[in-house]
């Protein structure tokens, strides 16, 4: 599999890429990948909450308000919450990869293509320390090629 030249430990997202996964490789999403995608998105609202926050209060700077792209992530991420089964003893994540894809992918800015890079980078990062720490709980070097296919 061809590896994005930017990142050493994820595949590039291309058609190619994604031809070479197999349709098990394809479907598979662990519990691991959903928990990582409800954490960049958290992550991800707080850091634009953050900007709009400083936006507000910071006279002497000029930011750019993200409040539309705050928004959109807050709802997308109670879309993938209002998912969560939390009958039994611990917590179920039930959103699949296409409800993930959707969570990251269906922005009506340019946001759009900011956040889905923003996610291969936080798939590479965690590639590259699931890699030293031997965690197979999830497969991120493919994580962001399937999720973002899947939309």
């Amino acid at each position: 599999m061809q590896y994005n030249n930017i990142f050493t430990n994820c595949a590039v997202v291309s058609d190619n890429n994604y031809a070479l996964l197999t349709a098990q490789q394809q479907q598979m999403f662990t519990q691991a990948e959903a928990a990582f995608v409800l954490v960049f998105l958290a992550d991800t609202l707080a850091s634009l909450t953050q900007i709009n926050a400083d936006c507000a209060t910071d006279t002497s700077e000029n930011y750019f308000a993200r409040l539309a792209d705050a928004q959109e992530v807050m709802q997308n991420l109670q879309m993938l919450y209002n998912t969560l089964d939390d009958s039994a003893d611990c917590t179920n994540i039930q959103f699949t990869l296409a409800d993930a894809g959707a969570a990251l992918c269906s922005y009506d800015t340019e946001y759009r293509e900011c956040i889905a890079e923003q996610f291969e980078d936080a798939c590479d990062n965690a590639a590259k320390l699931a890699k030293q720490t031997h965690n197979t709980s999830a497969d991120f070097s493919t994580l962001a090629l399937r999720v973002l296919y899947a939309y």
